[in-house]
């Protein structure tokens, strides 16, 4: 049996306190369920309005949890702290965080990491002026995976092509956190690059 531990924002967070399986409603329980995991162990950690600031904070905190592998989906709560205060969020601050999550999870002897690209839709209007710090993100989460040797797995690209044809409403309730049909797609993505029974990853 593996251990698989997801850390991030609400996406992962999907009030999983509240279950009584501890995994939430979304993306970790469906992947949770899936025949694919069966027989493996699955812990959310996710955490309602949690940044890549804090997520650092709390494995300094708290320590570093153990786990064959760690997957962590974060990013989007790191843009309004750019747009809307005077820190340098993006890219300094983001890069800086973003090493030393990296480096405290690498730490673990035999733990792979997973690193999910942050997401983003065009609906409300506004979050399309977010596009180009979702990017920036991106490209530094791509390039601090590989110095890491982590997978790395896009998914905004790929979501928002499917709402563009299926309709936002059927993908995303609020341009960012996702329908159960965005939540499945999401559960897929991950399913798809990380094999399971033996945390051996499927790269491109």
């Amino acid at each position: 049996m593996a251990d698989y531990l997801f850390l991030g924002d609400s996406i992962t967070d999907a009030d999983h306190l509240f279950e009584p399986t501890g995994l939430g409603t979304g993306f970790v329980s469906l992947i949770a369920q899936d025949p694919r995991m069966k027989g493996q162990r699955v812990r959310n950690m996710g955490h309602d309005g949690f940044t890549l600031e804090r997520i650092h904070r709390m494995l300094l905190q708290n320590g570093v949890p153990a786990a064959d592998v760690i997957t962590i989906l974060a990013g989007v709560n790191d843009i309004p702290v750019e747009v809307y205060t005077q820190r340098n969020r993006i890219p300094d601050e983001f890069s800086f965080f973003c090493r030393e999550i990296f480096s405290l999870l690498s730490d673990k002897s035999g733990t792979r990491l997973v690193v999910m690209e942050p997401f983003l839709f065009d609906c409300p209007a506004e979050y399309r002026n977010w596009h180009p710090y979702v990017e920036e993100e991106s490209r530094i989460l791509r390039q601090t995976a590989e110095q890491f040797g982590a997978l790395f797995i896009p998914t905004d690209r790929l979501l928002r092509c499917r709402a563009r044809e299926e309709g936002v409403s059927e993908i995303t309730v609020d341009g960012i956190h996702l329908t159960d049909r965005g939540n499945r797609i999401l559960a897929q993505l991950w399913l798809q690059k990380v094999a399971p029974a033996g945390a051996h990853f499927k790269k491109e």
